[in-house]
């Protein structure tokens, strides 16, 4: 477990100096697998690009990189270059700062390290002329950390049984983000993960990234990242790390024996985490436990995690702890969601049929989008339930005033159980 040692605040300017300038890079192999022999594939459902990878962290990891590595140039790089070309003294300290405050799991390092790997065999242009040098590992770290050093809107809500047209748990979220780049859409991808040991997991997300801001387990559980109200600090705690990486472990570890030992599997490994922000991780189980609502949400901050209070009935998340007391004030937008979102499950719930659709999910979705002409929309939404099976995903895309957000927008794409988890997973060693 992480141990947060008190008085080890500092600003990221004020550590560069005893940092090391960079991670070394992995050994790359002399020669480069064959494709026909690397653990992924490349599949396209609708337009939207599945890209499924197995094996053990290493395999999974070059397979990422050596299959994507074109996307992953024209996507991680032109993020760096939109985000950092400006600001390089600020990348300099994030870079320099990555070693001693961001910390992988050993398996997501061995996977990060294949997938950089599997980038250098490629043989991808990797040059950063606006940095004037090339991509390195170091980058890919904090690329990975980017949870850390950047802020997420977003909006989800939880529904069940009764509530629910045909039963079930059905989540819905909101994925807002800030829009650097048409790369965010283009490249958006499904990446799915049949690891040896452990759950598979499919997480919304970009070529390059393997933490989870929106995903779910072959076996229902479905997790989903939101900034919180937390008071700011200047950097997380040494050795942490990145939230959406405690995400996908969440989601790795799968269902337990029963929801309170699910609950305390995702409070330890959000333990490993210290947001200098806070975020809210909204943790949903896929099927009603026996006792308690089948929801979680834990407000974690750069000192600890506190479980929130979710009550009996729809689950509403927005981007303020609703438990704890000792961050910052909720903000007005966040609030007004939160209230969007309770409103519309009221007045469906209020109609004949006392139910929502799942058209009805996406219009409850719809009232608290970002669209638009700022930099600020919700790149992707998602709809899914586990038992009957529901798997929909909208990606925003570019209009003539702007970004139209995803609910409204006309990229959508409908996956059947098979299509995300065949019930005959690719071959694993």
């Amino acid at each position: 477990m992480h141990i947060r040692r008190a008085g080890s605040w500092f600003c990221l300017s004020a550590v560069v100096a005893l940092l090391p300038a960079q991670v070394p890079a992995p050994t790359t192999t002399p020669t480069p697998p064959a494709l026909a022999d690397v653990r992924g594939r490349i599949e396209d459902h609708a337009g939207l690009t599945v890209v499924r990878v197995w094996g053990s962290a290493h395999e999974r990891g070059y397979a990422h990189g050596r299959l994507l590595a074109e996307r992953i140039a024209a996507t991680a790089l032109t993020e760096f270059v939109q985000r950092f070309a400006r600001m390089q003294p600020l990348l300099k300290q994030v870079r320099a700062a990555q070693a001693r405050l961001i910390e992988y799991p050993p398996d997501v390092m061995q996977e990060l390290q294949g997938l950089w790997q599997g980038l250098v065999d490629s043989k991808v242009d990797l040059r950063l002329p606006e940095l004037e040098r090339s991509f390195d590992f170091t980058d890919l770290l904090v690329a990975n950390a980017l949870d850390v050093f950047g802020l997420m809107g977003c909006s989800s809500f939880t529904l069940w049984g009764d509530q629910v047209e045909g039963g079930g748990v059905l989540t819905a979220r909101n994925f807002d983000w800030p829009l650097t780049g048409p790369h965010l859409l283009e490249h958006t991808i499904l990446l799915v993960q049949h690891p040896s040991e452990g759950r598979a997991t499919a997480s919304v997300t970009w070529p390059g990234y393997v933490g989870a801001v929106t995903g779910i387990s072959d076996d229902g559980m479905a997790a989903f990242l939101h900034v919180g109200s937390a008071k700011i600090t200047y950097a997380p705690e040494p050795s942490s790390w990145p939230s959406a990486i405690a995400a996908r472990s969440i989601l790795g570890g799968g269902v337990q024996a029963d929801a309170a030992a699910t609950w305390q599997l995702a409070f330890d490994r959000l333990g490993y985490t210290s947001p200098p922000a806070g975020y809210l991780t909204h943790v949903v189980l896929p099927a009603v436990p026996t006792a308690g609502p089948p929801v979680a949400v834990f407000e974690t901050d750069a000192d600890k995690v506190v479980r929130g209070e979710c009550g009996a009935g729809a689950f509403v998340l927005t981007n303020h702890f609703r438990t704890r007391q000792d961050g910052r004030e909720a903000s007005g937008d966040s609030l007004q969601r939160e209230q969007r979102l309770d409103r519309g499950i009221a007045a469906c719930l209020q109609a004949d049929d006392r139910r929502l659709s799942v058209a009805e999910v996406w219009d409850v979705l719809g009232s608290v989008k970002r669209s638009g002409g700022h930099a600020f929309g919700t790149l992707h939404s998602l709809v899914f339930r586990h038992q009957p099976w529901c798997f929909e995903l909208r990606i925003a895309e570019r209009g003539d005033a702007g970004i139209v957000g995803a609910p409204a927008s006309s990229r959508r794409i409908e996956l059947g159980r098979e299509q995300v988890f065949p019930a005959q997973p690719p071959a694993r060693r």
